[in-house]
């Protein structure tokens, strides 16, 4: 029985996209792990501008405060109000978008840091590194396949 137990609890937790005795997650995980949550109040009309911006303008919290007619103090405390911040909200944004655009539209690294409003590569890279645990260059060669 405890063998049976043993055998059952293994095969539950592995798939064939996981990577057994790694810090790698399998493609699905990491979609799953950057899907934006559902967000309510300032958190989400923050969201929502970040939204309207990525890829094309500056995603820095003086921005976002004058799309939503708010001074940048008010905003930092309203998200405060609600156990968020500024920062965390935009790494989510960003995390989601940057899986989106190294694998489904084949961007480089350095123009998905552009887009991302990063100051360079390198912040980028690091950033993706604390979301994934891998540089951008090695998950899109793991994980080019899948889009």
């Amino acid at each position: 029985m405890i063998q049976l137990q043993r055998i059952y609890r293994n095969s539950e937790h592995f798939s064939e996209n996981s990577f057994e005795g790694s810090d790698i997650r399998s493609y699905e995980e990491y979609l799953a792990m950057a899907d934006i949550p559902k967000f309510e109040g300032v958190s989400a009309r923050v969201i929502d501008a970040l939204k309207q911006r990525v890829g094309r303008d500056d995603l820095s919290i003086d921005r976002i405060a004058e799309d939503l007619k708010l001074s940048k103090r008010t905003l930092q405390r309203r998200l405060q109000q609600q156990s968020a911040n500024f920062a965390q909200l935009r790494d989510v944004l960003r995390f989601h978008y940057a899986i989106k655009y190294l694998i489904d539209e084949h961007m480089s690294v350095d123009t998905v840091s552009k887009a991302l409003d990063f100051s360079d590569r390198t912040s980028f890279t690091n950033a993706f590194k604390r979301w994934t645990s891998l540089s951008p260059s090695v998950f899109r060669k793991l994980f080019r396949d899948y889009a």
